[in-house]
């Protein structure tokens, strides 16, 4: 990135955090809704390729040299891995350039998960790999209409989702066929839980 880049990342960034209270401390809900706003912003600065979007130093410089005031107000001191990129599903930046990068056209499906549903999909590499079963699967859930609590809903789908994964190569489905994939399986984990809920 050239300086002049740089430049602009760091002060769209910083104006995005003062919008949503920086310096000051905010709430969860504060700090998710930076985050979502947050991940189209860092796309559009950091124009990557997926390979160097897996270059680990990138992002290192972008939470320590580049952004240390909003890494710092974002997750604080204690942290390691949102300072230095030892997962990049977990780093403070990287993490937002990938959920920018898979929801991308599809905004309103990442806006609607909670961090813990973002963890559950792109955490496990079997999944978080396709942006295709991440976003269908996100989708599947978040329509969920019931009493279902959503974190028990998503675990359950991911395990099911993981089992099918050994058997199937999900390269070979159309989105057609990836989406009613996972449609089927949410539609089991409601069953499921539904009828455990009867038993209760």
């Amino acid at each position: 990135m050239s300086s002049k880049r740089v430049r602009e990342l760091i002060d769209g960034v910083s104006a995005l955090a003062e919008k949503y209270g920086f310096p000051k401390s905010g709430g969860p809900d504060v700090r998710i809704a930076f985050d979502r706003d947050a991940a189209g912003l860092i796309r559009s600065h950091m124009d990557l390729s997926w390979a160097e979007a897996g270059n680990r130093d990138v992002w290192s410089f972008i939470s320590l040299v580049t952004l240390p005031h909003v890494t710092m107000w974002r997750f604080g001191p204690s942290n390691r891995e949102r300072w230095v990129a030892t997962d990049l599903t977990r780093h403070t930046w990287a993490r937002l350039w990938w959920q920018a990068v898979v929801f991308a056209g599809h905004e309103q499906i990442l806006a609607a998960l909670s961090e813990s549903d973002l963890n559950q999909l792109l955490e496990r590499r079997s999944i978080g790999g396709d942006p295709r079963l991440v976003r269908e699967t996100a989708r599947a859930v978040t329509e969920v209409l019931g009493d279902a609590p959503r974190r028990r809903v998503i675990r359950d789908v991911t395990l099911r989702l993981r089992r099918y994964l050994a058997f199937l190569d999900v390269r070979a489905l159309s989105d057609e066929q990836i989406r009613d994939l996972c449609s089927a399986l949410t539609a089991e984990t409601i069953m499921r839980l539904s009828s455990e809920a009867s038993y209760r």
